[in-house]
């Protein structure tokens, strides 16, 4: 079994924008596969600043939970997630000009970690992902001449379950457990992440739609 179905022979490396950290189910479901040991989840501190900014707006009902939600998701990494550096120069020059300003953070952090793998001896076993919901702003072509993927949540989410559908539906069985206040059906969850476009997870869930 490989340990990351995504990238046979080495890992996956996650950059998670603040987008899709703000959704509660979406983000509960990250993390659970996070945790299932299917992808190592990073980010950067200005996706903790944004985070923090738009919970309120995302979250009126529970607006002064957003750092006990942050801190949930940086326990979860065992505070392993944030990547620094990636305002040197270095980087900032090689993000595409057709990145968003505000976005281009999310790319020079990616070619941060590039850089580290390709230090090791078979840098290519390697996969960089920046899971966003933003991608119209990220340039996607132009950033995987880089090397690096930009890919929308619900994609991702079917990718993985295509890949290690157990393994998925474990991870995600551990979500709708760990829902208890209130509590979610699986057929509840199935309709969140169809929302999300994770259509062909949330379709494999729906068939066993009991509570």
């Amino acid at each position: 079994m490989e340990r990351h179905p995504l990238s046979p022979g080495g890992s996956t490396l996650l950059i998670l924008d603040a987008c899709v950290l703000l959704p509660s189910r979406l983000s509960d479901v990250l993390f659970d596969l996070m945790l299932e040991g299917l992808y190592f989840a990073y980010w950067t501190g200005d996706v903790e600043a944004e985070f923090l900014r738009n919970w309120p707006q995302v979250h009126p009902d529970a607006s002064k939970s957003g750092s006990k939600r942050l801190k949930a998701f940086q326990r979860a990494t065992n505070n392993g997630h944030l990547i620094a550096g990636y305002d040197d120069p270095a980087f900032m020059s090689r993000v595409p000009a057709r990145v968003h300003e505000n976005d281009r953070h999310l790319i020079a952090a990616a070619l941060v970690m590039q850089n580290a793998i390709d230090e090791e001896d078979e840098p290519a076993r390697h996969k960089i992902i920046i899971v966003t919901d933003n991608t119209k702003h990220l340039a996607v072509t132009d950033t995987r001449k880089l090397g690096i993927e930009v890919i929308k949540a619900g994609a991702f989410l079917d990718r993985l379950f295509e890949a290690a559908p157990t393994r998925t539906s474990w991870a995600i069985a551990k979500s709708i457990s760990d829902l208890k206040n209130p509590p979610y059906t699986k057929a509840q969850l199935a309709a969140a992440l169809r929302l999300h476009g994770a259509k062909a997870t949330a379709s494999a869930l729906a068939k066993n739609a009991g509570p």
